[in-house]
């Protein structure tokens, strides 16, 4: 009896091009999936027989809606959906270039998954086993980081949506969940990491005393697409080293 499998199974992830997106699709593919990738631009640094990339701009409802249907058309299924891109601008103190900043983060991290989901779960509902919905969220959505209020907006309004979604689909066998990742050596977080001192300070807040490894993300979110974790919905998964539950 084969246990904690993804084999077969095709998978659709937003922002394959780089950072988390990337290292989870290749752990996909290692584990004989079939993946589907979505990004602005072109993939170069994934070459799979089982990886059919698609470029989208996430701001566009109709290209949003055309990518869906041609990604349903490559294996004429989906079984897990991984909401995965982001992105993220500091405030600004000219209030307009704020507010278009803010809405372009809300239209790519929360409105783009809720597009994305809403257009593919019929294929979900198709399947015999219902189907996966993964949110990729942040401790941000727990915390409140300076300077950045259009991303933790988003990142909040994401874990809201995962729960909304789990209750109206669960009625399907569609499970929905939120991963809140903590501080990875990632593209978001390059000059984070690359500032000895930011880094330092980023470290201590965590229990483990270190920054995470991207294995032990996506080693999560893969388990959250096996049939195993098919009773775990409307869940937020914290994988931080701790940050969130630390005390004093």
């Amino acid at each position: 009896m084969k246990i904690f499998s993804v084999k077969n199974k095709v998978v659709f992830i937003t922002g394959t091009s780089r950072g988390i997106g990337r290292d989870v699709a290749k752990a996909f593919l290692k584990l004989q999936a079939v993946v589907i990738g979505v990004s602005r631009n072109k993939n170069k640094h994934i070459k799979h027989k089982n990886y059919h990339h698609l470029i989208c701009d996430l701001k566009n409802y109709q290209a949003l809606k055309h990518t869906a249907e041609k990604a349903f058309k490559i294996k004429k299924k989906i079984d897990v959906i991984i909401n995965n891109a982001g992105i993220t601008e500091e405030e600004q103190n000219d209030f307009y270039k704020s507010f278009k900043s803010f809405n372009k983060t809300l239209n790519v991290n929360l409105t783009a998954p809720y597009a994305i989901s809403r257009f593919l779960i019929n294929a979900l509902k198709k399947n015999k086993n219902g189907g996966t919905i993964i949110n990729l969220s942040s401790i941000g959505a727990e915390l409140g980081f300076p300077n950045n209020p259009a991303y933790i907006s988003s990142k909040s309004g994401l874990v809201g949506l995962t729960k909304s979604f789990a209750r109206d689909y669960g009625k399907f066998n569609i499970n929905v969940n939120a991963v809140l990742p903590g501080y990875f050596n990632t593209d978001m977080n390059k000059k984070s990491y690359n500032n000895k001192s930011k880094r330092k300070k980023r470290t201590n807040l965590t229990m483990l005393s270190r920054w995470g490894k991207m294995n032990e993300l996506v080693g999560t979110i893969i388990f959250l697409a096996t049939n195993e974790a098919k009773y775990i919905t409307g869940q937020k998964i914290v994988v931080d080293g701790g940050i969130v539950s630390k005390g004093l």
